[in-house]
């Protein structure tokens, strides 16, 4: 096996990696998925264990979406139909015969037939491209944290042709295939894997769950104690939000002073919730005025 990263990575439960010591390099991998219990290592280099690797932690379905070449494809496909369109039109103002264009079953006018068949044939497989590419558009962008994983990886083990990784460079047309429903217990859970990760070292690290790679240099567990402490902070969070302006309105007697308490507190409560959360503006505005 090649040598290890250059930049270790330290990674629990659902997300990120973190830079850690010389000699260890984490994955986060939340839920481990690799067949009988084998390790990542059990698997033959190159594709094989770099599929293992990516098939145990969803967010590492990070793939592209070629939106260059949709918006290629789908300009082609619209110009012709927009040609078609004017042929139709040109023989439509051309019929000698106007009771052709007043009773379509009688219609006897080979060449309109013709270009009506290719018009179907087009706007089927243009429909088809806007509705492929509408459902990729959705889509979320690939997380920086899960990206820098695999590239780490890539660089340490150098199992896969280099020119077949290139895909990891295109940052901007990744999107990731996982959903990530809570992004606030993601970021708590991120914040939280930075913290262990500079508080323990790479031997306690493996308490946080089973480890399913066998390199030294790769440390790949899983574990619900990170996604309960994020939970758990973020509850708390909430709680304090919530109830310390109602504290300190208490032991405050002026009116204009309370006023003031309630605007900032407000305030100061939806700019956490729109950083935490992806929330809409409809139900930012609902959420201040509740």
């Amino acid at each position: 096996m090649a040598a290890p990263p250059t930049l270790p990575v330290v990674a629990p439960s659902t997300h990120a990696v973190k830079p850690q010591s010389r000699k260890s390099t984490k994955l986060p991998l939340p839920s481990v998925t690799v067949a009988n219990d084998l390790s990542v290592e059990d698997f033959r280099e190159g594709y094989p264990r770099f599929t293992s690797l990516i098939s145990s932690h969803d967010p590492f379905f990070l793939f592209r979406r070629f939106g260059r070449l949709r918006a290629r494809l789908l300009l082609i496909k619209q110009d012709k139909l927009a040609v078609l369109e004017k042929k139709l039109d040109d023989i439509d103002n051309a019929e000698p015969i106007p009771f052709f264009l007043g009773k379509t079953r009688l219609d006897g006018n080979q060449d309109r037939l013709a270009v009506l068949a290719e018009i179907e044939s087009n706007l089927a497989e243009y429909d088809e491209l806007l509705e492929r590419t509408e459902r990729t558009l959705s889509f979320g962008r690939a997380e920086s944290r899960d990206l820098q994983s695999l590239r780490k990886w890539v660089d340490g083990n150098r199992t896969i042709a280099r020119d077949e990784t290139t895909y990891l460079s295109e940052e901007k047309d990744l999107v990731s295939l996982a959903p990530r429903l809570d992004n606030a217990t993601a970021q708590f859970e991120d914040w939280i894997e930075d913290w262990a990760a500079h508080l323990f070292s790479p031997s306690k690290l493996g308490i946080l769950g089973r480890d399913i790679s066998s390199d030294p240099y790769v440390h790949i567990y899983s574990g619900p104690y990170i996604r309960r402490a994020a939970k758990t902070l973020l509850i708390c969070l909430a709680t304090v939000l919530l109830l310390l302006p109602i504290v300190i309105c208490n032991l405050v007697t002026e009116l204009p002073m309370r006023l003031m308490i309630v605007i900032i507190s407000t305030v100061v409560y939806l700019i956490v919730l729109s950083g935490l959360t992806r929330i809409k503006t409809i139900e930012l505005i609902i959420a201040g005025t509740t």
